[in-house]
């Protein structure tokens, strides 16, 4: 049963909390992470949350990711790791660390409701190939969702036919179509990688960069804690942002997620 509602301020504590066990996690087992996306973002331009921001992501270099997910459960009272390996429901190609003393619903589409608890979003960082091969390997990458997308237990709304979900249940084992997947996003070695990025994120083209973009780390603050991030956070927030310093106009400072979140009684 749903309990009190967790309003923002109170949100951002329970991420903030999960943050730092992470760090704390990955600082012992010498695993590498940064501070991704938006909130990297509110780390260098505001010291910490974007003022309009509700949510926070990490991005690990795929070996290190491989090595969060399998050693970071059990570590922590409340905190799991939710992916399509662990929720048949689950459909994105990242991972998220979860509070379960609560629970959040997000609201993707007039139809759909992603359900989960107080989250991170854990990305991995792949190897990439050159710019005039990316097209090519997105659009396979898409390709080779589909089947753990059409093989899940989500529920029929996020599936625009569901005639192929019949046929793909028929024939596809949905933990295999995950690791398919998996398997393929990862298949250029990051340690050897020239080009890489957090393909599996919302940014698409824009995530591909130099592969040293993501081999060095610094310290960073970020609400008054000192957390991790790539020595090249400035070409990387470029590449998403262009002027990332600037502030954009008003009319764009909003929320990017429709969350209502719950302590559990």
């Amino acid at each position: 049963m749903m309990g009190k509602e967790i309003d923002i301020k109170e949100l951002r504590e329970i991420q903030l909390g999960i943050l730092d066990k992470i760090h704390a996690f990955c600082m012992e087992r010498g695993i590498r992470y940064s501070l991704g996306g938006g909130t990297l973002l509110g780390a260098v331009r505001h010291k910490g949350y974007i003022p309009w921001d509700d949510d926070v992501d990490i991005m690990l270099p795929r070996p290190d990711y491989n090595r969060f997910l399998k050693e970071f459960d059990g570590q922590y009272p409340h905190l799991r790791i939710q992916n399509a390996f662990t929720d048949p429901e689950y459909i994105l190609p990242f991972s998220k660390v979860i509070d379960d003393r609560t629970m959040l619903e997000e609201r993707v589409s007039e139809k759909e409701i992603r359900k989960s608890g107080v989250f991170i979003d854990v990305f991995p960082v792949d190897g990439l190939p050159p710019e005039n091969e990316l097209d090519r390997f997105c659009k396979r990458w898409i390709s080779v969702r589909r089947p753990m997308i059409y093989t899940s237990k989500a529920k029929d709304n996020v599936v625009r036919f569901p005639f192929l979900r019949f046929v793909f249940r028929l024939f596809i084992n949905h933990l295999h179509a995950v690791a398919k997947a998996e398997r393929f996003v990862s298949s250029i070695d990051f340690d050897t990688a020239v080009f890489a990025g957090a393909i599996s994120g919302r940014y698409g083209h824009k995530e591909h960069m130099e592969a040293e973009t993501f081999r060095k780390y610094s310290d960073i603050l970020f609400e008054n804690r000192t957390y991790c991030c790539i020595s090249a956070y400035d070409s990387y927030l470029t590449k998403h942002y262009g002027d990332y310093m600037q502030l954009p106009p008003a009319d764009k400072q909003v929320r990017n997620h429709n969350f209502k979140a719950w302590w559990k009684n």
